[in-house]
């Protein structure tokens, strides 16, 4: 008995042994810069001096300000712009480039490889493109008899322009995920629906569009986290502007923090991020039961 007891607690120390280096990483990585930030949030502290206990003040003067309301309305037009779009016009690419063939091929690296670049280096490009003088947009747009824009100079495009940018470099990633669930499904499912009768357009709105649910739901919750840290292309295009029209909660963090030098305000930032992309994980998770795992 003893020697089955001794047995399983080497088993267990071993186990033990082998996670806990990850465990450690993640306490001092991850777990421990969350606690201090909520901690940092309640002073005042300037990085160079003394933190200085100011209970909740950051947050009372967080929000009655309008720049908050302002900024929370550009992170969460984010959202609602480059998530559907996105997720769609992947589909409908995933769909269209699905088949096996070299010219597919070629299709889906142009696709996928703005994914995978720099994004301080698109965000030059972008900056040609949008040049309200020689930029390629408005040259394309003057061809059809509209007035040339001023894209990211201007308040009013100012926020549809990087929403272009990051719809543009977000599809590869959607259409990989969604053509390798479509590749998934099946062949003898959609033959059958063919040979029921069912048009082109049915099969897809009856039985590709359920059958890839579980991908639409983790790309949904992917994408979504990650247009709520949306970060380099607004600090490379606009720094935030024009005024605060393409200011989103992580540029306003970054503000704070590395330009004010006001920690105990950017940590009450960060923590309202947290909150509110806590908030809409719980939401998604919720939704999960519409979600179809059946094959």
């Amino acid at each position: 008995m003893k020697n089955k007891t001794r047995k399983l607690l080497n088993t267990e120390a071993k186990g033990l042994a082998f996670v806990f280096p990850a465990f450690a990483l993640l306490i001092l990585f991850t777990l421990y810069p969350m606690l201090n930030t909520v901690g940092t949030s309640f002073f005042n502290w300037n990085l160079g001096g003394r933190k200085k206990y100011v209970g909740t003040y950051n947050y009372q003067k967080l929000f009655p300000s309008n720049e908050i309301f302002q900024v929370l309305k550009n992170t969460f037009l984010y959202v609602i712009i480059i998530v559907p779009i996105t997720m769609i016009i992947g589909f409908i690419l995933a769909m269209m480039i699905k088949k096996k063939s070299k010219v597919n091929v070629v299709y889906r690296t142009m696709i996928f490889t703005p994914h995978i670049a720099s994004m301080v280096g698109l965000s030059v490009v972008w900056l040609y493109i949008f040049n309200p003088q020689y930029g390629v947009l408005n040259k394309i747009i003057s061809i059809f008899g509209f007035s040339p824009l001023r894209w990211v100079n201007e308040t009013s495009t100012a926020l549809i322009s990087i929403c272009i940018v990051t719809i543009w470099r977000m599809i590869g990633y959607d259409v990989i995920v969604f053509m390798g669930a479509i590749q998934n499904i099946p062949q003898d499912v959609i033959e059958a629906s063919h040979i029921d009768g069912a048009s082109q357009l049915r099969s897809i709105k009856s039985i590709v569009i359920p059958l890839v649910s579980p991908s639409s739901f983790m790309l949904f919750i992917l994408n979504t986290v990650s247009v709520l840290k949306l970060f380099t292309s607004i600090e490379n295009m606009t720094g935030g502007g024009p005024g605060t029209s393409t200011t989103n909660l992580v540029m306003m963090l970054y503000n704070y923090a590395f330009r004010r030098y006001q920690m105990g305000m950017a940590s009450a930032i960060a923590v309202v991020l947290f909150v509110i992309i806590l908030i809409i994980n719980l939401f998604q998770m919720y939704l999960e039961k519409y979600v179809n795992y059946d094959i």
